[in-house]
């Protein structure tokens, strides 16, 4: 499977993770199950289950992902937590 690299832009953090997916529409819902919440300020559980389930099915969404304009194998989601943006970045990685 391969893997990706996410890059997490909320609340003026910045974190990064590695998952393994099946695929770019598939990594997004990966990703976001797989976060603590308690590694993320202002991602409480509540917070966390609405990203879960905005990622679940993206591809019936606004938010993603999205493949970046001129990049290869890098895609963008974005959603709205607590009145803030989540922006998300995710790269397919070569290892």
């Amino acid at each position: 499977m391969p893997l990706y690299t996410f890059v997490l832009n909320y609340y003026g953090g910045t974190y990064v993770r590695q998952i393994r997916a099946s695929s770019p529409s598939v990594a997004p819902k990966v990703w976001a199950k797989k976060l603590k919440p308690k590694d993320i300020v202002g991602l409480g559980p509540k917070s966390h289950r609405q990203l879960i389930k905005d990622m679940t099915d993206p591809q019936d969404q606004d938010n993603g992902p999205t493949k970046v304009s001129g990049m290869k194998n890098t895609w963008c989601c974005t959603t709205i937590l607590r009145n803030t943006l989540v922006l998300i970045h995710f790269v397919q990685t070569s290892e």
